[in-house]
């Protein structure tokens, strides 16, 4: 398969910052930005808006995920905006041999892209660092001459702002430079269908190949996948509390976002709390067995460090991997965020308090009313959910109605359709990803919000916080 070795360099950065990776052609300006990002120590997790914005400059075109800065440059005479996930690197790379891509304008970080060989014997749908050095460094640290500063304070005890240097770091992400990591999170930079998603992954391994590292290790038997060893309960570094919520982020993001790499757990985690956590915690505490008895409990696997959630059950992960790639995910405050621990919470939407209303007048008994709500909002927010099956359920659990109720249920079930939480948008709703500007994701129908529809004081808050609208959002 074609795929370009390339050598990835940070501008004006020293000591040196490195990677040589090889990767599949066909990759977009977006992948090529979330492998840079994979590969260093800037935040790519979990946000709407990116942390910071990137562009490339090259023929007369700005590629660029900034609005802004596009907006800016409709009308140009010298620079015409593109999308980054509209546009590929194939035919810039091969023509230039090189290309710059900055990140975050403010601290201007610059990275020098050369093709150092085209090459066909690779097999991979992802990345693979071959090799590299540096550590690099963390956001928001100044660009080049705020790292220099930055090393010259941490290698200083005696520098009056070194306490302060170093208790700012350990609340950014700033790990050494570790190849292995690395390219266990370059697994999930996936943009190209090759054989080696026809491959069975949980029998076999890698023994050989010109690019990656075999995975066969002295104490392994070949067909069989790399296991934790189990650690003392107190290896894991971790309080209860800590624990605790951790157990609670993994069961809510893999409810939420289907499938999740330790690393992104740790992410969100850490952006979401004081005491921080390393992805060798997690690890850990898993290898501790003291999560296993929950997490089995509620359909929820690991391995290869990524949990797998119960509505992935029987679905294939990299066909789970391709039609997500993609797409950004949706990141609600911790507090909302723990509500999908719960496996039988969902949104208490405007919409849905409307469909509710609708049976209520229908003289439906409230106990049924939640039982089918219940099983509604369950087989909506299956992979692939075939609404015409959930909805005929739904009516066939509601009994017989009038005409005239059907007239009024079956639009307003179409509305609580398009703002269900899907894994397959990342958590994001249809209505909220066709906002995106995702043209292939689009709602059921183009029916009214259910803005008519009032809330009273008395009742529940849409926002889902359980407590009475004229004492949360009213």
């Amino acid at each position: 398969m074609k795929s370009y070795i390339v050598n990835i360099t940070m501008v004006h950065v020293e000591p040196a910052v490195r990677r040589r990776v090889i990767m599949p052609a066909g990759a977009t300006f977006n992948r090529l930005h979330e492998m840079i990002q994979q590969m260093t120590n800037f935040e790519s997790y979990f946000t709407d808006q990116p942390y910071h914005f990137f562009e490339v400059e090259v023929d007369g075109l700005c590629i660029t995920d900034n609005p802004v800065r596009r907006a800016e440059l409709k009308g140009s005479k010298t620079l015409t905006p593109k999308l980054p996930t509209r546009v590929k690197i194939d035919t810039y790379l091969e023509k230039h041999k090189q290309l710059i891509y900055t990140y975050d304008l403010g601290d201007d970080w610059r990275f020098l892209i050369e093709l150092e060989e085209i090459v066909d014997d690779y097999h991979f749908g992802f990345p693979t660092l071959l090799d590299g050095e540096g550590t690099a460094p963390p956001e928001d640290v100044g660009g080049p001459p705020g790292f220099s500063s930055f090393l010259a304070i941490m290698e200083d005890p005696k520098h009056p702002e070194h306490d302060h240097m170093k208790q700012w770091v350990s609340n950014a992400r700033y790990v050494p430079y570790d190849k292995k990591r690395i390219n266990d999170a370059l697994k999930f930079v996936k943009y190209k269908k090759t054989e080696w998603d026809k491959i069975d992954h949980n029998n076999y391994i890698i023994i050989s190949d010109p690019y990656r590292e075999s995975e066969v290790s002295e104490e392994q038997e070949p067909a069989k996948p790399k296991k934790l060893e189990p650690k003392k309960p107190a290896d894991h570094g971790l309080t209860k509390e800590q624990q605790e919520d951790v157990e609670l982020y993994i069961k809510a993001m893999t409810r939420l976002y289907g499938m999740v790499q330790f690393e992104q757990v740790v992410t969100l985690y850490n952006l979401q709390n004081d005491l921080k956590i390393t992805v060798g915690n997690l690890q850990d505490l898993l290898a501790s067995g003291e999560l296993d008895p929950s997490l089995q409990k509620e359909d929820i696997l690991y391995k290869d460090a990524v949990f797998l959630g119960p509505k992935l059950a029987g679905i294939v992960p990299e066909q789970f991997v391709r039609e997500t790639i993609e797409k950004p995910y949706y990141q609600p405050p911790k507090e909302q965020l723990l509500r999908y621990a719960d496996p039988g919470y969902f949104d208490q939407t405007t919409e849905l308090l409307h469909l509710e209303k609708l049976f209520q007048k229908a003289s439906i008994p409230q106990i049924q009313i939640d039982r089918m709500l219940h099983t509604f909002m369950e087989g909506l927010s299956k992979w692939h959910a075939n609404f015409m099956e959930v909805i005929g359920r739904l009516m066939a659990q509601a009994g017989p109605l009038s005409e005239e109720q059907v007239k009024q249920i079956i639009p307003v079930a179409i509305n609580v359709a398009n703002t269900v939480r899907l894994i397959e948008n990342r958590g994001h709703t249809p209505q909220e990803m066709f906002g995106l500007e995702r043209s292939e994701v689009k709602p059921l129908t183009e029916q009214p919000a259910a803005s008519e529809v009032k809330v009273g004081r008395n009742d529940p808050c849409p926002c889902g916080s359980g407590k009475k609208y004229k004492k949360c959002c009213g």
